[in-house]
């Protein structure tokens, strides 16, 4: 989630202009293994693009973005130069790739948030899933580095804000609907509603890279009943008292 929602329509950078080969698998920095993938007599071999971005991902959580050079994943993923060139042209690139694999994950919370039994049950499933450690979430360790990147490099930025406003706007959907069925204060604007629960899901995000030990996952309950009172249906003013 960003700080600053957006109203208009971004242009989403195809990974075709970058050299980037379409990618859908959320990817995972607990482990440099190669997802297996069948070969041409039925036997597993690894699979050179997964290689790179799981070792691209523990060296930009070691060492960050910029100080991250592509000698060193190709040196964690026990790969040439040239062979890592054939499928990721820079090291935007393979950030880029790392972003774009976050639409699958983020796919998966916005039909949290939609089943769901109410609103701000459903930003809790989605806060659980993303703090309680259970899945292991690259985006999550670099967060403040995929912000900062983003603000900064137009090579990231459309990809970023496409991903971003693709969740803002199932969130913003589902708010409206919960303010529909009775929910939530229909006075409360659902822009500035937006822009507020961003802010709390970024500040916790960026509370967890300075204390990843921090247990958020078990204080989405007391999140929940925090969110619950601030949006509830307020008395009309013509009610009886």
């Amino acid at each position: 989630m960003r700080l600053l929602l957006r109203k208009c329509e971004r242009t989403f950078a195809p990974a075709s202009e970058i050299g980037l080969p379409a990618l859908a698998r959320p990817i995972s920095a607990a482990s440099t293994a190669a997802a297996p993938s069948a070969g041409r007599h039925g036997a597993a071999k690894p699979d050179p693009r997964r290689r790179v971005l799981d070792a691209a991902a523990l060296c930009f959580i070691r060492s960050g973005f910029h100080g991250t050079s592509m000698q060193e994943i190709c040196a964690e993923a026990g790969m040439s130069p040239g062979a890592l060139y054939r499928y990721f042209p820079s090291k935007d690139a393979i950030i880029v790739a790392i972003v774009e694999e976050e639409r699958a994950m983020r796919a998966s919370f916005v039909e949290m948030l939609e089943t769901a039994p109410s609103f701000v049950e459903g930003l809790t499933r989605m806060g659980r899933a993303v703090f309680s450690g259970e899945n292991e979430m690259v985006c999550l360790k670099l967060g403040p580095e995929i912000f900062a990147e983003a603000a900064r490099n137009p090579a990231l930025k459309p990809t970023f804000d496409a991903v971003e406003d693709e969740m803002n706007e199932a969130i913003r959907r589902c708010f409206i609907a919960a303010q529909a069925r009775g929910e939530i204060d229909a006075s409360i604007d659902p822009d500035i509603a937006l822009l507020l629960i961003n802010a709390i899901g970024d500040g916790l995000m960026l509370r967890s890279s300075f204390e990843p030990d921090l247990p958020l996952g078990n204080m989405m309950p007391a999140l929940a009943g925090l969110m619950a009172r601030m949006l509830a249906p307020t008395a009309s003013s013509d009610a009886t008292p």
